[in-house]
């Protein structure tokens, strides 16, 4: 089993005084504003080979002050070989921190992929990963796809391409959105349950 290392969400950038993340170093970074992100990314961290490189997670909204973004770049991300960010809202969002995770890769020669955190294409965003545009493009189908078995393969992908790993895995898997249910049995189940082998 792997477990990945991540800082819970929800704190208020508007609250007084300065968070510092509580991490410790790891080949593969991950930032996402979404906790379910983090949360499917956890679940598909217990799923992986126990060789695979550590992984850290940090939720986007801890890092809003210059102050915290500077300390986590220097504790965490001058430490690791590849650092994934999956931003909502374009570059113009989070353009400090932006700017510190391209000017930690050039230092370090850290592998950045940079993609939207959402189905929508942003070029200009994706232009300031330092992989190839195909590699940044699956990668990005992966998350958008969703579920735990697309993460676990993200992963994988990410660590070929990256730290030339052989996992090889298969490509992203449309995960559907709509499931069709029939009722007309005579066991009905209530809102809210899951058949028992289901992928929530």
């Amino acid at each position: 089993m792997h477990k990945i290392a991540a800082t819970p969400g929800g704190w208020n950038p508007q609250a007084e005084g300065v968070i510092f993340i509580q991490q410790t170093p790891a080949p593969i970074v991950f930032i996402s504003a979404a906790d379910t992100d983090i949360q499917t990314l956890a679940a598909a961290a217990s799923k992986l080979p126990a060789e695979f490189p550590k992984l850290r997670a940090v939720n986007l909204l801890q890092l809003q002050q210059q102050l915290t973004i500077d300390t986590y770049a220097e504790e965490i991300l001058e430490r690791a070989q590849v650092i994934i960010l999956r931003l909502l809202g374009g570059r113009s969002y989070w353009s400090y921190g932006l700017e510190t995770l391209r000017e930690t890769a050039e230092k370090t020669q850290a592998k950045l992929i940079i993609m939207p955190g959402d189905d929508s294409p942003d070029p200009d965003l994706i232009s300031h990963s330092n992989v190839s545009l195909s590699a940044v493009n699956q990668l990005w189908r992966y998350f958008t796809e969703g579920g735990v078995q697309n993460f676990i393969n993200a992963l994988k992908f990410a660590a070929d391409t990256c730290l030339k790993t052989a996992y090889n895995p298969p490509l992203p898997q449309t995960v559907s959105r709509v499931g069709i249910y029939d009722w007309s049995g005579s066991a009905r189940a209530g809102f809210g349950t899951l058949p028992p082998d289901s992928d929530p």
